[in-house]
């Protein structure tokens, strides 16, 4: 099934799929590096996990990580509706501080939880129209980055994550640079985006097909 990246990690879908539960689901656990999602959207019912339970109703979410044991009960009168997707971690070693956060997770249960994300992602992989599977590798992020920010992880700060590209930040003074400095030169340019010269024109060369000097006049031509 699909593939994506979150925080470093590359992610695999290994399982879909959602309705009314029917029958009672055995104590089990999943392998090293699963984690299995549940979205409860309607009945009643309850999972138990490594002795202790939990009652659950429409809104309700829970995530069980690798090798944590539990069972999901529904409720006969009133049977567990619910969504679950099964996602596996293939590369956990590149984590970041947001995706370490998360695969740390043994057990996590949420009231309250947006089950519309969930529902979007089920309702693309059922259609199944053009490119379906990029859909749902793109509601499947959205729905992590929902889990991690309703975890009690306090010490997660968004700028402690961030990994900005260099060559963007460059891309970015090149720009302003040729827009609003009519005096640039080559040797001024290289020192806004800590180049030497020859780096300069080779990056100019590969990203925008010019030399500096055509690039300069192009950029007159303009004003």
């Amino acid at each position: 099934m699909r593939e994506f990246k979150w925080n470093n990690v590359d992610f695999k879908i290994t399982d879909i799929g959602g309705g009314r539960l029917g029958e009672d689901i055995p104590e089990h656990a999943h392998a090293l590096n699963s984690y299995e999602l549940h979205f409860i959207t309607g009945g009643a019912g309850r999972v138990q996990v490594e002795g202790r339970e939990y009652p659950l109703k429409k809104g309700d979410f829970f995530i069980t990580g690798p090798n944590v044991r539990h069972s999901h009960f529904t409720d006969p009168q009133n049977k567990t509706e619910d969504i679950f997707v099964t996602v596996h971690a293939e590369n956990p070693k590149k984590a970041n501080m947001l995706s370490s956060a998360f695969l740390k997770t043994d057990f996590f249960f949420c009231e309250n939880f947006d089950l519309s994300p969930a529902e979007k992602m089920l309702k693309e992989y059922r259609a199944k129209k053009p490119d379906y599977q990029s859909a749902v590798a793109a509601y499947c992020q959205i729905i992590l980055t929902q889990i991690l920010r309703a975890m009690p992880v306090p010490d997660l700060k968004a700028e402690e994550t961030e990994e900005p590209n260099l060559n963007e930040k460059r891309f970015v003074i090149i720009e302003q640079a040729f827009l609003f400095d009519k005096d640039i030169t080559l040797s001024s340019l290289s020192e806004k985006i800590g180049l030497c010269e020859r780096q300069t024109q080779r990056l100019l060369k590969k990203y925008y097909s010019k030399t500096f000097r055509q690039k300069k006049k192009e950029s007159s031509a303009k004003k």
